[in-house]
């Protein structure tokens, strides 16, 4: 299945009419693109997005339908105080945050790198912080309504599809998340029938969180965040029940584990 940019229409993401969505990690590149284009796309879509910084949830968003809210996947206190403060109804989560490498973190090149401190950071924001959205922000979704949950991963998080080795954190925690997320989306099948619970890969897009490992990547497969956004989004209103579990790439190609 291969799919065009997203059209921005009312029936984003194959939903029907207006939709509640919270967009995690809306400060960054994507997630901010995602929000945007969910909330332009329909004056009545409520577009809620999170960021761990509290500066700038404090500040009203230009975008009259977003609102944005402080949330730490990382602290469990955080999620379930943010899901108490959702007031209105939600038809699609998508988690756009991960942990590639900051100020005291590189992916490792080879086993010499490995440091347990840092593997620990980085399956807390890849993994576990992913099953703290399930457990806490699923839920929020109708059982009986199509709904969407979603988390941004990467290729390089299939065990089949590692070729080259490295990024050793990295990949383990993207592979991880995305068997939280077959688990979920086994469990959700039995409680929410009309759930689509999938991992994504947004392709290569020019971001902090990219931009030291592009410089041998061409031009035509370096993304903005808006067209990677558009892609996502695209692939999302393809998918059903059925894919759920799946990991897709932007192209709407399904990724094996």
């Amino acid at each position: 299945m291969a799919v065009g940019r997203s059209q921005m229409s009312v029936n984003i993401m194959g939903f029907d009419g207006p939709i509640g969505a919270i967009i995690i990690g809306g400060r960054g590149g994507v997630g901010a693109a995602m929000a945007r284009q969910v909330a332009l796309a329909n004056p009545r879509n409520q577009v809620v997005a999170t960021s761990r910084d509290d500066s700038w949830t404090q500040v009203v968003s230009e975008v009259a339908n977003i609102r944005r809210m402080t949330l730490d996947l990382t602290d469990e206190t955080s999620c379930s105080t943010f899901a108490s403060q959702v007031n209105h109804p939600i038809q699609c989560v998508v988690n756009c945050s991960g942990l590639l490498h900051d100020a005291g973190i590189q992916p490792e090149r080879t086993w010499r790198h490995l440091d347990p401190k840092q593997m620990a950071e980085v399956f807390a924001v890849n993994s576990i912080a992913v099953a703290m959205a399930v457990k806490h922000l699923l839920p929020l979704i109708g059982r009986q309504e199509r709904g969407v949950f979603a988390s941004l991963s990467a290729r390089v998080g299939s065990i089949s599809d590692n070729r080259l080795g490295g990024w050793y954190s990295y990949r383990a925690s993207k592979a991880a998340q995305h068997m939280i997320l077959k688990c979920a989306a086994i469990e959700a099948s039995r409680l929410y029938p009309n759930l689509t619970c999938v991992a994504l890969h947004p392709g290569t897009v020019d971001t902090a969180l990219s931009q030291p490992f592009t410089s041998r990547t061409p031009a035509e497969r370096l993304f903005t965040p808006e067209k990677s956004a558009g892609h996502l989004l695209d692939v999302l209103a393809a998918l059903g029940p059925t894919d759920s579990g799946g990991v897709f790439a932007w192209d709407g190609t399904s990724i094996e584990y």
